[in-house]
């Protein structure tokens, strides 16, 4: 074999490799998913509580009604957290309070939206 034969030989196969590392990349290999965003949760706490008072203050508003919407209220945390465990397993992210992030968080996806349609807010 000569030299210009081998060199035409690994040229082949570096392109080869090439290809199939494209085609992994494009085809095969997982999305990449945004691993960080952002949750207002005073914003989720805030809607609940005029949810929960407009209630309490609607002058028609009969016992049972005030009941339940007191109970709804005391729920509420633990809904919520089971409602951001799932949320964050559907993105496959890490979910950051608003509040924490120090740097603009519009780089970050912002998940409230989100939850509070999930939520009814």
């Amino acid at each position: 074999m000569n030299t210009r034969a081998a060199l035409i030989l690994v040229l082949v196969n570096a392109m080869i490799a090439a290809l199939m590392l494209v085609v992994y990349a494009l085809w095969w290999a997982p999305p990449r998913t945004p691993r960080l965003a952002t949750l207002d949760v005073a914003e989720l706490y805030r809607l609940k509580e005029f949810q929960v008072a407009a209630v309490l203050m609607k002058h028609d508003a009969n016992e049972a009604e005030r009941a339940e919407a007191l109970k709804r209220a005391e729920n509420f945390g633990v809904e919520l957290s089971h409602q951001i465990q799932s949320l964050s397993q559907e993105c496959a992210c890490l979910i950051l309070v608003q509040a924490a992030v120090a740097s603009p968080s519009s780089a970050l996806p912002d998940l409230t939206p989100a939850l509070r349609r999930k939520l009814g807010l």
